[in-house]
């Protein structure tokens, strides 16, 4: 008899799982990669297939019992993963699949479309968010272009590829005895969250994810712009985002939920697994905050920010978690994870730079390609960025009416307004 792989659920994915649960988002990331020409088909099944080596999990279904969870190894063929519409119409296309939905419960936890027209691909990838955060990711889309290369000049080509480690506990190895009982007592103060209120009414069945893009060129000048004031560029972003969203709403106190990478822990930055391994900080702006500039409004942020950044208390949620599902029954850890983890309804997650030099697919010139994370519901509301080549993606995503799509629209509008590229 075959023996049937099971793997087990990490609090970070039950973390999410979560959040599907309670529709506060579907728990998918989202990507699309525009290609000068065709991929080769055949190649890329062959890659994917190979891939889900690094994180069988792909291939699994996600079980909940009263005594815990995990993915149960499934069977799929690369036919289940990947599928090729031929088109006139790409934009409308890419947006259909972008909003595709994964079975979290059946599997497989990732889908592949080449939306192609008679000269261009463009390749969709949608991967459940209880698999891996922004960074890890892009870690997965990394290795499908270097296995897709390898295949494409050798078909015999075999990837050696093992799961390694998706736990947390990778972070907090890398603390002494003392750092940890730090971790575990120094409490973040508890403060009151202000989440602005924005006219989403929000519709289950309308999903949309809505992006725009700023030149290089710009983007060079918000580098620029941070430098002069001793500020990150990720700061930057948040000092734009709270000045439209004050714009927007009139309201003066304000707390944005700011994700945060652990990679940062580790030695070269480099996790032992595709995985999770985000925690989260809040960006608070209070009343006497002056929000009549961008410069006054990245001083409110830098003053909220800066002192969270290098503080261990944003570990201590996750810390404890891991003890907690160690220790505990799964009913009570869960709870547990539902009450301990609670961030603002308004976030901005800034994903980063995608490598051009490590998503690469031989034969093929990767013309564009953004990241953006779930789908939100009302009134749930993110906006995520990524750079490609030194060109800005900003995207916000949401279960919604046409109207609120509208004002998503305008909302990301006034956000490029108020950056310093453009003013």
């Amino acid at each position: 008899m075959m023996k049937i792989t099971k793997y087990p659920a990490e609090p970070s994915d039950i973390k999410h799982y979560i959040s599907g649960e309670k529709k506060k988002n579907d728990h998918h990331l989202h990507t699309v990669l525009t290609f000068d020409n065709h991929l080769n088909m055949a190649v890329l099944k062959k890659a994917v297939m190979q891939s889900t080596e690094k994180l069988p999990l792909l291939l699994c279904h996600f079980n909940e019992t009263k005594n815990g969870a995990y993915w149960q190894e499934s069977v799929f063929s690369a036919d289940d993963l990947v599928f090729l519409v031929e088109t006139t119409e790409p934009d409308a296309e890419v947006n259909r699949a972008l909003i595709r939905k994964l079975s979290t419960e059946n599997g497989p936890q990732i889908c592949f479309t080449i939306v192609r027209t008679t000269t261009t691909d463009r390749l969709v990838v949608i991967m459940n968010h209880m698999l891996a955060d922004g960074a890890g990711f892009k870690e997965y889309l990394y290795l499908l272009s270097e296995t897709y290369s390898n295949l494409l000049e050798n078909p015999a080509y075999h990837a050696n590829l093992s799961l390694g480690s998706r736990s947390l506990s990778q972070i907090f190895k890398q603390f002494s005895h003392k750092e940890k009982k730090t971790i575990l007592t120094k409490k973040a103060k508890n403060k009151t969250v202000h989440n602005p209120v924005f006219p989403l009414q929000g519709d289950p069945e309308n999903p949309k994810v809505i992006w725009t893009k700023l030149s290089k060129a710009n983007f060079t000048q918000i580098i620029q712009y941070a430098k002069t004031q001793e500020a990150t560029v990720n700061d930057v972003f948040f000092a734009a985002m709270a000045q439209t969203v004050h714009q927007t709403t009139s309201e003066s106190e304000l707390s944005i939920d700011c994700p945060i990478d652990l990679r940062k822990y580790l030695p070269e930055r480099k996790s032992l697994g595709i995985t999770n391994l985000t925690a989260n900080i809040t960006c608070e702006i209070n009343k006497n905050d002056d929000l009549s500039s961008l410069e006054s409004t990245l001083q409110a942020v830098k003053k909220s920010l800066d002192p969270q950044k290098n503080s261990l208390a944003p570990l201590r949620i996750y810390y404890l978690l891991e003890l907690i599902f160690k220790k505990k029954s799964y009913s009570f850890a869960k709870k547990a994870s539902e009450k301990l983890y609670s961030i603002p309804k308004t976030s901005f997650t800034n994903i980063g730079i995608i490598e051009e030099d490590k998503l690469h697919f031989e034969g093929s010139t990767l013309t564009d390609c953004f990241i953006c994370g779930s789908l939100k519901y009302a009134p749930f509301f993110q906006v995520a960025a990524t750079t490609f080549r030194g060109e800005l993606t900003l995207s916000t995503n949401l279960h919604g009416t046409t109207s609120d799509h509208e004002w998503q629209r305008l909302f990301l509008e006034k956000l490029m307004l108020n950056l310093p590229a453009n003013k």
